[in-house]
């Protein structure tokens, strides 16, 4: 048995217990070096070292360290006291370790020597210990207030005192008389709750230890173990076993009698009082329901006004319990524009004794919407009439300023500039605005009581106002435009809108209606269907309308199969009657066209102006046949023509005028708009070519030349480009000096076609415009043959003539680009010759004359060509900076057969002498020719007698001798 003892103590570990220390001197604190110590610390070593165990101590406050055992994280508390609460959370052990008793301690100058001076004082607590609880309790019993301060320690406690925050502190009564003199506090004298305390342990935790710490305390009590007693004198204290003085335990007994009367007398009192109170607070009870059943606001403020009072309505406002309204003020519960405004009002009451009734307007903190209320607001009074409080009661009409509000501003919107009604279900109006009545002519009281259908036109049918009522019933809603008439019988167009309102069992209960007048933008919509659609000048139908119902129109001749025709009507010469009398003029008689061309056609057809001077009519239902059809739409064409022709008067002047006109079958177009006015417009060309004032119908030949004619313009477009053009020299010669010179005439070396004739491209290029460029081009060429030539003295002295045509001569640019091409090249302006037609002169006479003279100025000499197949005036003729007038071959060609040729040509030279010009004959192709105008006096000429137009370098050898008649 030694020996198996020996070995199960070698094989044992020491048992580590961690034991929690708080500060509660002297039962147990850790020292100034932080050593625990303490009653408690010297007795739980007494048991280890007994029971072989290792103590770790761990400091801690007094709740941490409760909450540390009940988690596991201590195995052992020390100095404390059993109860039920305890008993539930903890383990103890069996015998009490120490008998303790609890202790009120003063601080110097407080008259505290009872309990019941207590009453409203400040007494100092451990938190969480047994003493509070069963000092609160005995203080309620007693009907004693009191203010408990909690502390962490009971250091802490003793500090309260000694710092003034606390004027009592409750200790037991071992660490009280330990501390009292270091703190400065003095016995009261008043005791309590005689205590035994403990160890305590986990709950179902060290068993074993509790019941070790057992048998070393029942050996402490019996005397046994004298090393108890030693450690209660080294700290001051009293042995439990029956070694307290007697006079301290009656003191104590009668401490506790006195209370029990004190209690059974203050019971007594207390109930007396509750007896009394009861029917007061039942009052107030009843008095709080119906102050709380009222949908107000009521409240109450002191003369600080801070509130005293709140129902439930207003704690509901706030957000808040009564605890947390009572006591605070305005600043607590609203913002600072708020308070200031609560303030003012409040004043009014408190101060001056008003009874106030205002609009206030609060945003509170935990809302930013502002809120309306209508406050009544009361002061109260003391028996002798001073004010005590104020009494408010006030009603949140925020809601109700928004209706006032919506229903301002519905009032305004309904007398808007816009026309409303309101009917009832049976469309009685009920309401008319102003704006309704001005818009119809009728008053509001003769409104009042009709029916919309007062105000109907005629123009929608019953099927039109049954749509209406379908769309309300099954949408509640239907706008449209509608023709009402007024009051006084005129109609105009109105855009209305009608909106059904339900009812929430969704009845109709009214209707609502507006009216706008919309014949401003009627008006401005057929402006702009006229301006977009429709000539201004004349009234008809523009190229655009016009082109929309040739599509329809052409659709609907292929689809019935009947025929249709195009007019294209074109006036003659209507640029003259512009030119020469002014554009009035021309508009005039543009109106009185369009008039009778509408007077020439059916119902059906349509008359249209693509622009100037340009009409087109558009002839369908015509027979199927062609030829019926065009024989048709030819007699149309020539009453047209007949309808024309007749006189206009213009501004009092009586005018004439024709036309030309062309006619397209609607089956040659084969369905397309665009070719069928190609069509009608080559008919027209083919009209105005065959003399005016007559009519041709489309020949397919003419597209060909058309297509021809567009192919040459492209290719001189590209000849430009490319260089394929040459100029060609043709001598004139002088009957007494030889070889004077030369025409330049042009020729297109085309890469496939060889030479071009310039009778073939030359009116091409008029028409398109190359003319201007070809010209240019031309004039730089001759000048720098006139630059060549001036180096040979044999050349030197011979001019060269160069056609220009109207439209280059009309260019803005044109005089400049002579003089600059002259400066370019160096060549001698006196050896230069521009030939001009008459035709050229026609168009401005004044402009022509201008130009030449600045050319003159230059040194450039003009010939008239073809003079005398035009029209010629004298009366300008003369005014012209001329130098030669050119015969045309024309006249030379029949000149020895013809008598009247002969004559002319006669004329022109005696022209000529008399005004001083040189005269010229081209076309000069036999010897007889050449004698016979010799005898007319004309010495200088040109034609394939002298030799055929040729390059630069062949000119001289093609010159033959001149033979001298």
């Amino acid at each position: 048995m030694p020996l198996l003892w020996a070995c199960a103590s070698v094989s044992a570990a020491p048992r580590e217990l961690r034991v929690g220390v708080y500060s509660n001197e002297p039962k147990v604190f850790a020292d100034a070096g932080g050593k625990a110590s303490g009653i408690f610390v010297d007795l739980l070593q007494l048991v280890a070292t007994r029971e072989q165990w290792t103590l770790k101590f761990v400091p801690c406050d007094w709740q941490d360290c409760l909450d540390a055992l009940r988690a596991g994280e201590l195995d052992l508390m020390p100095d404390v006291a059993r109860s039920p609460e305890r008993e539930a959370l903890y383990d103890f052990h069996t015998l009490p370790v120490l008998h303790s008793w609890s202790q009120i301690y003063r601080a110097p100058g407080s008259a505290i020597h009872s309990l019941f001076d207590l009453q409203g004082r400040r007494v100092a607590v451990l938190r969480g210990s047994v003493q509070r609880a069963t000092f609160a309790s005995m203080m309620d019993s007693f009907g004693i207030q009191v203010s408990l301060v909690d502390a962490a320690s009971l250091v802490d406690a003793f500090v309260m005192v000694q710092r003034g925050d606390a004027d009592a502190v409750i200790s037991n009564h071992l660490f009280g008389n330990f501390h009292s003199a270091r703190y400065g506090v003095l016995d009261s004298g008043i005791v309590f709750q005689p205590a035994a305390l403990f160890f305590a342990t986990g709950p179902q935790r060290n068993a074993d230890v509790l019941a070790a710490i057992d048998r070393s305390v029942q050996d402490w009590r019996s005397g046994a173990d004298p090393a108890y007693s030693e450690v209660l004198r080294r700290w001051g204290a009293q042995d439990p076993g029956g070694r307290i003085s007697p006079l301290l335990w009656w003191s104590l007994g009668g401490l506790l009698v006195f209370s029990l009367l004190a209690a059974l007398t203050v019971v007594f009192l207390r109930r007396q009082v509750q007896a009394r109170t009861r029917h007061l607070k039942d009052s107030e009870q009843k008095l709080a329901t119906i102050l709380d059943s009222v949908g107000a606001f009521i409240y109450i403020k002191g003369k600080d006004y801070r509130y005293q009072y709140a129902n439930h309505h207003t704690l509901k406002l706030f957000g808040k319990s009564a605890q947390e309204v009572v006591g605070h003020d305005d600043t607590f519960f609203f913002d600072a524009a708020t308070v200031a405004q609560l303030r003012a009002n409040d004043r009014r009451v408190l101060e001056d004794g008003e009874t106030l009734e205002a609009e206030e307007v609060n945003t509170s903190r935990a809302d930013s919407e502002p809120r309306v209320f209508w406050s009544i607001k009361i002061p109260l009074r003391q028996a002798d009439g001073s004010i005590h409080a104020l009494c408010g009661i006030s009603t949140d009409i925020t809601e109700r300023r928004k209706a006032e509000e919506s229903l301002q501003i519905a009032a305004i919107v309904f007398e808007s500039f816009e026309g409303m009604i309101v009917t009832g279900p049976d469309q009685r109006i009920l309401k008319a605005n102003q704006a309704y009545a001005r818009l119809t002519g009728y008053a509001v009281e003769e409104l009042v009581g009709q029916t919309p259908r007062l105000l109907q036109s005629g123009r929608q049918d019953a099927a039109f106002y049954a749509s209406i009522k379908s769309a309300l019933r099954t949408t509640g809603m239907w706008q449209g435009e509608v023709w009402n008439r007024r009051k006084n019988g005129s109609e105009y167009p109105a855009w209305i809108t009608i909106t059904a309102v339900r009812s929430p069992q969704g009845d109709i209960t009214h209707y609502v209606g507006t009216q706008t007048d919309i014949s401003s933008r009627k008006a401005a919509e057929e402006e702009i269907r006229l301006l977009a659609f429709y000539d201004p000048l004349t009234g008809l139908p523009n190229r655009r309308l016009m082109t929309d119902r040739l599509k329809h129109g052409m659709v609907a001749t292929a689809r019935s199969g009947c025929g249709g025709a195009l007019l294209f009507v074109d006036l003659d010469n209507f640029k003259d009657l512009n030119d020469t009398q002014g554009h009035e003029l021309g508009d005039q008689l543009l109106r009185q066209v369009a008039s009778r061309l509408e007077g020439c056609v059916r119902m059906g057809d349509t008359v249209a102006r693509l622009g100037g001077d340009e009409f087109v009519v558009l002839l369908e239902g015509l027979s199927p046949h062609p030829h019926e059809a065009a024989a048709q739409a030819e007699t149309v064409a020539r009453t047209v023509l007949q309808a024309l022709s007749q006189s206009y008067q213009l501004d009092g002047r009586v005018h004439h005028s024709a036309c030309s006109i062309g006619i397209a079958l609607y089956a040659d177009a084969q369905g397309s708009v665009d070719e069928l006015l190609k069509h009608g417009d080559m008919a027209m060309y083919q009209a105005k070519g065959a003399g005016r004032n007559t009519l041709r119908f489309f020949d397919p030949r003419t597209q060909a030349n058309v297509t021809a004619r567009t192919l040459l313009e492209a290719g001189l477009r590209e000849g430009l480009r490319d260089g394929q053009f040459l100029l060609h020299y043709q001598a004139q010669i002088s009957q007494h000096h030889g070889m004077v010179g030369a025409e330049a005439l042009v020729r297109w070396q085309h890469p496939q076609r060889g030479l071009v004739s310039p009778a073939e491209f030359i009116p091409v290029a008029e028409a398109s415009g190359l003319i201007v460029p070809l010209g240019a081009w031309i004039l730089r060429t001759a000048c720098l043959q006139l630059v060549d030539w001036a180096r040979d003295p044999l050349t030197a002295h011979w001019t060269l003539a160069v056609n220009v045509s109207a439209r280059q001569f009309r260019h803005s640019h044109f005089v400049n680009e002579v003089l600059g091409v002259l400066e370019e090249t160096g060549a001698n302006p006196h050896r230069l010759k521009l030939e001009l037609t008459e035709t050229l002169l026609l168009d401005d006479v004044e402009d022509t004359i201008e130009r030449m003279a600045t050319l003159r100025a230059a040194g450039l000499g003009f010939a008239l060509d073809d003079f005398g197949t035009g029209y010629s005036s004298l009366s300008y003729l003369k005014r012209l900076p001329l130098d030669q007038l050119k015969i045309d071959q024309g006249f030379v060609r029949d000149l020895l057969t013809d008598a009247n040729d002969a004559s002319i040509a006669r004329t022109i030279v005696t022209l000529a002498q008399s005004m001083d010009l040189s005269v010229i004959a081209e076309g000069v192709e036999t010897v007889e020719q050449r004698d016979m105008l010799a005898s007319l006096g004309c010495h200088t000429w040109q034609g394939y007698l002298f030799g055929r137009p040729g390059p630069a370098a062949a000119l001289r050898a093609s010159v033959a001798p001149v033979p001298v008649p």
